[in-house]
């Protein structure tokens, strides 16, 4: 079977519906390494998962390099416990790119691009464009980006916006609305959402069959040309989707509702309208962005959890956390970079976050393994220690085994090495032949040494 092969049907509405599969044993060679029609290896996928204002340093890195039992995770990263197999930690890089005055956007670009800005622009494409313009050949969209709060940073530069740039001044902004992904990823023929959504749902409104219930016959079709495994995988996936369908019907899109988001209980998320990334949200992104990546929709993500310097209140945590996470808890609170405990509870919750996003991806069947078996996703923030901006120590987690390229269950410590050798690092694993990366201090000519299987 094509890779390529979806579900079709028509709504009430007369709108277009697509549902794609995953990748099923169908659709690969014997051994699972490569599509059988093409005869392609089957590609990693590629995510950047980024959020804003940095760590405390003193406790995001391990005390211990190595592997196995010989490291430990700290306690910022204990939430993550559970998937320590698929974790690389790399620790004592610093970001060389960081301008006094603007750290935050030079920050996140140097992260993203290692480049330096040019006035309110980066200067180079970010690390997932570059990735999607060697893997993404054939998939619907070249890229996706998608994130939880818009919670603003109150600053013009572009790599304050969105870690996804295809180069200066062409940045890919993030959704930051689930039902607006829902219809991108499985609706054609539908209008773009307005900010507010209403005009979205007042659409979705009017849709009186499921998007499940218009392709059920063409579902029935291909059931009958599949193996035992395949048709229960179908099953699961379709069901997964309807679950989401479901959700999504109770949700609220902006500051409005209308009878298609009416529930008899309260609604549990939508488009975060209070700037605190709440949960619920985070929850529908993270089902939404493995259905992309498990169907192929796409081979290239961005999730932002949280934008540089945002401004979120993750008063949803505790009341002494109804503060600004960045201007009043970062910067305001006494402590060094082992010890601001509000700071540390944000970071904390970002990881937990963080971990149902990497949880979602290892129970997510793909090919013959796993979507976090077969993926690399890039976790890093904006800054180091936000306090005062600090630009050594700066995290960088690679999650995932990439298809077998990353060993996963180490960490390792480059004291003083350029964070753009982190990007190159990534642009090898991920199979692009290059041998640079970066601009003037951002320019590095090796990777990091071992972190490659």
């Amino acid at each position: 079977m094509n890779r390529r092969t979806v579900l079709r049907g028509i709504l009430a509405t007369g709108a277009a519906v697509t549902i794609p599969l995953p990748l099923l044993e169908i659709m690969l060679n014997e051994s699972g390494t490569a599509l059988a029609q093409t005869k392609t290896p089957v590609s990693p996928l590629y995510v950047t998962w980024f959020f804003g204002n940095g760590t405390l340093p003193g406790r995001w890195k391990p005390t211990r390099t190595g592997s196995g039992q010989a490291w430990d995770l700290s306690p910022q990263l204990q939430p993550l416990a559970d998937l320590k197999s698929y974790l690389t930690v790399i620790s004592g890089l610093e970001n060389k790119l960081v301008v006094s005055g603007v750290e935050h956007p030079s920050g996140s670009a140097g992260v993203t691009t290692g480049a330096p800005l040019s006035g309110n622009a980066v200067r180079a494409a970010s690390i997932d464009q570059v990735v999607a313009d060697a893997i993404s050949a054939g998939a619907p969209y070249r890229s996706l980006e998608v994130g939880v709060t818009p919670a603003t940073p109150n600053g013009p530069q572009d790599s304050l916006h969105t870690v996804s740039h295809k180069g200066p001044n062409a940045r890919n902004n993030p959704e930051f609305d689930p039902k607006a992904v829902f219809n991108r990823l499985f609706m054609s023929g539908l209008p773009e959402p307005s900010d507010d959504g209403a005009a979205q749902a007042a659409k979705i409104a009017n849709v009186r069959k499921s998007v499940l219930d218009s392709i059920l016959q063409d579902g029935a079709s291909l059931k009958q040309r599949l193996g035992e495994a395949d048709k229960h995988r179908i099953e699961e996936h379709l069901e997964s989707i309807r679950a989401i369908e479901q959700r999504l019907e109770t949700m609220s899109s902006g500051g409005g509702s209308t009878s298609a988001c009416k529930s008899p209980t309260a609604p549990t998320a939508g488009k975060d309208a209070r700037s605190e990334a709440p949960p619920d949200v985070n929850a529908a992104m993270v089902e939404l962005s493995a259905l992309a990546l498990a169907c192929e929709r796409t081979r290239v993500l961005s999730f932002m959890f949280s934008l540089p310097a945002a401004h979120v209140y993750y008063r949803h945590l505790a009341q002494d956390m109804n503060d600004d996470f960045h201007d009043t808890i970062c910067h305001g609170d006494a402590g060094d970079q082992s010890s601001q405990p509000r700071v540390d509870k944000g970071v904390i919750y970002t990881m937990r976050c963080l971990n149902e996003f990497l949880t979602k991806l290892k129970n997510t069947p793909h090919g013959s393994s796993n979507l976090l078996d077969s993926s690399l996703v890039y976790v890093t923030s904006d800054t180091a220690w936000g306090k005062v901006h600090t630009r050594t120590e700066w995290p960088v987690l690679f999650a995932g085994k990439a298809g077998g390229r990353l060993r996963g269950d180490e960490h390792h410590n480059f004291p003083g090495d350029n964070l753009s050798k982190a990007l190159l690092t990534v642009a090898q694993i991920m199979g692009l032949p290059i041998k640079e990366i970066g601009i003037d201090a951002g320019r590095v000519t090796s990777p990091l040494a071992g972190i490659q299987v």
